[in-house]
């Protein structure tokens, strides 16, 4: 299957937008008178933006793209890339930004101090699939106060350069406008739109089944891969081995396959605590006799669950949740009570974001 070639038209628009303003100061142009400004106007850094993978291609022209926009407006002085590069340097940018938004404390100042601008504005371009999903911050270094985060979302080339110009117009709003916040075009749940890892997660966790007495152990492990198909919302693969034994006892013990799949929607992804929900459907596989397990063979899993994760370092995540088995609960009940399926998981885990 040969591969498709997407034609750089969107590059060669970047460059047309960015070429308007030029044409409005060439002496070919029909003149226009415009007002002096009351005031000099403000320098703006606009630093690259951050992608993935799929994103890589299309992040520098839309970086042009914003800046272009900007500086239409005579009230700011937008550094251009080269600027950039000779007063901060690549290695020293990304020395400062790194994988976290640049948005308050040491990063901003040493920003501003670097480059002379009061305003910095820092975004991320993400595409997956035929989805691209773009957010920007734009941070007053006085105060390091967040003006403006806005977002959007596109499902082709056009309609991307639509929202872009849309959001630089809303961040020149912002800038004329300082005391009011801009948050444009929200994502699914409020979260900022960046992707932690930005692809597959894996996960090892160990938890423990709750059924008919809380004070039963019935400890279990599970081994999850997970794929990130939208910056909050994961979807995963699980398969673990968990040993339920009846009344706490070793007597009428039974062993438990299951197998999850299932997706979880995170929150507050621009924090290191980030609390999710999720739900998830499959199959377990059990052997015994015991309340509802008394019949072998596969049962439905129809489980629900709360969680935090706390990333602790770099692409590493703590994650604690509360689940149960819906299924089995109904089950459990339907059964004259039977065992009671009524039913807690409690987990604890490892996960890794690649």
């Amino acid at each position: 299957m040969s591969s498709v070639f997407r034609p750089p038209w969107l590059v060669l628009t970047c460059l047309v937008s960015l070429a308007s303003p030029a044409l409005a100061q060439d002496g070919t142009a029909v003149p226009s008178v415009v007002p002096a400004p009351s005031r000099p106007p403000f320098t703006v850094a606009v630093l690259p933006l951050e992608a993935n993978a799929a994103g890589k291609e299309a992040a520098p022209g839309i970086t042009s793209l914003i800046a272009g926009r900007l500086a239409e407006s005579p009230r700011l002085r937008v550094l251009s890339q080269r600027e950039l590069q000779m007063k901060v340097g690549a290695e020293r940018q990304q020395e400062l930004v790194g994988d976290a938004p640049c948005e308050k404390g040491d990063c901003v100042q040493a920003l501003s101090s670097l480059t002379g601008a009061r305003y910095v504005l820092t975004g991320r371009l993400d595409r997956f699939g035929g989805q691209y999903l773009f957010s920007a911050s734009l941070v007053d270094t006085e105060d390091g106060r967040t003006l403006a985060r806005p977002r959007a979302e596109a499902s082709e080339d056009g309609e991307l350069l639509r929202a872009v110009v849309a959001v630089s117009d809303e961040l020149s709003v912002a800038l004329d406008s300082p005391g009011e916040v801009v948050t444009a075009r929200p994502l699914l749940g409020g979260a900022v739109a960046s992707s932690p890892g930005g692809g597959l997660t894996l996960g090892l966790r160990f938890n423990n089944s709750f059924i008919d007495k809380l004070a039963s152990l019935n400890p279990g492990v599970d081994l999850e891969v997970g794929y990130w198909f939208h910056p909050e919302w994961q979807g995963f693969v699980q398969v673990g081995f968990t040993l339920v034994r009846a009344g706490g006892t070793d007597e009428g013990k039974v062993n438990v396959l299951p197998s999850i799949v299932g997706a979880r929607h995170y929150h507050r992804l621009e924090k290191t605590l980030r609390p999710y929900w999720g739900f998830g459907l499959g199959v377990q596989l059990s052997f015994g006799d015991y309340g509802i397990f008394q019949n072998t063979g596969p049962l439905p899993s129809v489980v629900g669950f709360v969680g935090l994760e706390y990333l602790l370092v770099g692409h590493v995540a703590f994650q604690l949740e509360l689940g149960t088995n819906i299924a089995q609960a109904v089950l459990g009940l339907a059964d004259d009570g039977a065992g009671d399926g009524l039913n807690l998981d409690v987990n604890a885990g490892i996960a890794y974001h690649f």
